[in-house]
């Protein structure tokens, strides 16, 4: 745990910007410092991605991809949600175009597309749960917080059964239930719940969603960066490596808590 002082820090500051793009969204009453947030955070994972990507050999037009991710993310946050898929689409299509000729051309048309859709579209389901309620959009984030964070300490602190050794030697079972029981603490503690106790069942599985996603996502990430043969992603960050590394368990538990709200509790 010696780097934690470089990773509380930088928490506690990412955790703040995030916070006031929220609230200045919502006093607002506008999606777009959220959006803008959004773009610059897609845009550097993006960047992140592309060099991921050619250090296994995977070369893509950084400009096409990292401007294209950056349009996806911003145009699903008009009013118009068809202009988002039609953005997406456009970025889907276009690189059969770019690269249809090129001597690699399925793997970077397959890693353009995937890579489109891997970080702006699945981000992009955020801005439905923010709109519904800040506060959604807040407890959203803070159950991937409270994962990590509770999987961190308790890895740390207990760690012994390991989790996935060939992918990522550090995660163990034990930070798995940490993170599952500070997730579930978030769930507890969010005031949105009216009858609490009628509601124990979803902050369980809303905990155990986020959990399994949020752990499915960072080994994702882990298996990329282990065949690029790089420790992180990048160095953005002090203590937790670039945005992508960050950013990865976000990317697979926040469609699912949306589709959680949107289809169990019927709130968004």
């Amino acid at each position: 745990m010696r780097d934690l002082l470089p990773r509380t820090i930088t928490a506690i500051v990412a955790i703040a910007i995030v916070v006031a793009a929220l609230a200045l969204g919502w006093a607002w009453q506008s999606i777009w410092p959220v959006a803008f947030l959004g773009a610059f955070v897609v845009g550097v994972a993006s960047w992140e991605y592309v060099q991921l990507l050619e250090r296994n050999g995977v070369s893509l037009n950084r400009f096409f991809f990292v401007s294209s991710a950056v349009l996806v993310m911003l145009a699903y946050g008009t009013p118009e949600a068809a202009f988002g898929d039609l953005v997406l689409w456009t970025a889907l299509v276009f690189p059969i175009a770019l690269y249809l000729f090129d001597p690699d051309a399925l793997r970077k048309i397959l890693a353009t597309m995937g890579g489109i859709i891997y970080i702006p579209y699945l981000l992009h389901f955020f801005y439905p749960l923010y709109r519904a309620g800040a506060l959604y959009g807040l407890l959203a984030l803070a159950l991937v917080w409270g994962y990590d964070i509770g999987a961190y300490i308790a890895g740390s602190a207990w760690g012994r059964s390991l989790l996935a050794p060939t992918i990522s030697p550090r995660k163990s079972w034990e930070g798995v239930a940490g993170g599952f029981i500070l997730s579930l603490t978030v769930a507890a503690v969010a005031p949105i719940w009216k009858d609490w106790w009628a509601s124990l069942p979803h902050m369980i599985a809303l905990a155990g969603i986020t959990s399994a996603l949020t752990q499915l996502g960072d080994l994702l990430e882990s298996r990329l960066k282990r065949l690029a043969q790089v420790k992180d992603t990048g160095g953005l960050m002090p203590g937790h490596g670039g945005v992508l590394d960050r950013i990865d368990g976000l990317l697979l538990a926040i469609p699912a808590i949306y589709f959680y709200f949107r289809f169990v509790l019927k709130w968004v």
